[in-house]
């Protein structure tokens, strides 16, 4: 999975004007201005941490709805973009999309616009257009490969300092300012005794599923103004739900070990001591649908990550002993939050094996035994 952190990045798109004098009816002086855009966002499109070079790849989309008078949800509204793409022209050094629209010159004419990213594609995103009783929506599906994810951004339109509703042309450009509706989880494992220096003992994870009961969403549905996550009680995840190879379009960083004839697909977590090691490949993030938008679990043990691993004892240079451990853990209440980055640390205890003396039996009292020898 491609990742992304959140980070602060600002992008100019600039939309070109490409009509003529005599196609403009209105002769309002602010009639023929073309809309531009700007957005500021930690743009993630993959499962991998995305930034801007893949949202010039991927584009972005807007949706855009003219009102007499102010927006409401449920109100009249006429379709002014339906999901416009807007591209980067790396030549030109500049954002376009094509046809150019241009703000409308009635009194109380006014636009109100919504954005996302990555632009919908065969990636599980598609759009609904709003209607007369309801906002804008996205449709999301979770990519069967862990490794496709997609870290969706929407537009916050109702932002304090560059809010989108309601908009004419003295308002200038249009600026988005990206959020992030899903939840990002990273995972790491560390052994609770530093093993680093062991030559003959090594812990290898082997396998690790999410296990949930109708908590974890397949699909959802994203009102792209309120910003919340319709409730969804038909799709959700198999359970468990494993965590497949990245070698396999997948996440867990699983690779061939080579220990003492040890050589199961697994993830060594021996020789970084007590200092964690992830268990995704660098900068990759599992993205999902929120737990109950900006509630998460309601309590501990809603959602579980079993993991199975194995501590592995050298006994010569080619062969080994090995003790598999299969362990099913509890993610705390509150957690899976909409909008908000995980990171899981586990540490495996090990149990080594000392000697001790605790009684010393004492020899009693000498027997004295005479001998005779002849």
């Amino acid at each position: 999975m491609k990742t992304k952190s959140l980070f602060s990045l600002t992008i100019a798109l600039l939309a070109l004007a490409g009509c003529s004098e005599n196609e403009i009816t209105e002769q309002n002086p602010d009639a023929n201005k073309a809309i531009g855009f700007n957005t500021y966002t930690a743009a993630q499109a993959r499962g991998a941490e995305n930034g801007l070079p893949d949202v010039k790849t991927s584009g972005f989309g807007v949706m855009a709805y003219q009102t007499n008078g102010a927006y409401t949800p449920a109100g009249a509204k006429s379709e002014f973009m339906n999901n416009q793409k807007v591209t980067w022209n790396g030549s030109g050094n500049a954002w376009e999309y094509t046809p150019s629209k241009f703000w409308p010159s009635g009194t109380n004419d006014k636009v109100s616009f919504f954005a996302y990213a990555p632009y919908a594609g065969s990636n599980g995103i598609t759009l609904v257009s709003a209607d007369a009783s309801n906002n804008p929506q996205v449709n999301f599906s979770l990519q069967s490969n862990q490794k496709d994810m997609i870290d969706l951004v929407v537009s916050d339109p109702m932002d304090g300092s560059n809010g989108t509703m309601d908009m004419t042309s003295a308002s200038g450009t249009v600026d988005f300012k990206f959020l992030h509706p899903l939840t990002r989880v990273a995972m790491e494992a560390k052994t609770g005794t530093d093993i680093s220096a062991n030559t003959d003992t090594k812990v290898f994870i082997t396998a690790v599923s999410l296990v949930h009961t109708s908590k974890l969403n397949s699909k959802g549905t994203l009102d792209m103004k309120a910003l919340t996550w319709a409730s969804n009680t038909s799709d959700y995840l198999a359970s468990p739900y494993a965590l497949t190879a990245a070698s396999s379009n997948g996440i867990l960083n699983l690779t061939a070990a080579s220990f003492a004839g040890y050589t199961t697909s697994s993830i060594d977590i021996s020789s970084g001591g007590t200092t964690a090691t992830s268990l995704f490949p660098a900068n990759e993030y599992l993205f999902l649908l929120p737990v109950d938008n900006a509630t998460g679990t309601a309590a501990a043990g809603d959602v579980q990550v079993k993991i199975e691993y194995d501590i592995v004892n050298k006994t010569s240079a080619a062969t080994h002993t090995a003790s598999n451990v299969e362990k099913t853990v509890n993610l705390p209440a509150g957690v899976l939050k909409k909008g908000t980055a995980y990171k899981f640390t586990f540490t495996v205890s090990l149990n080594a094996i000392s000697f001790d003396v605790t009684t010393v039996e004492g020899w009693g009292t000498e027997s004295n035994q005479p001998v005779t020898v002849p």
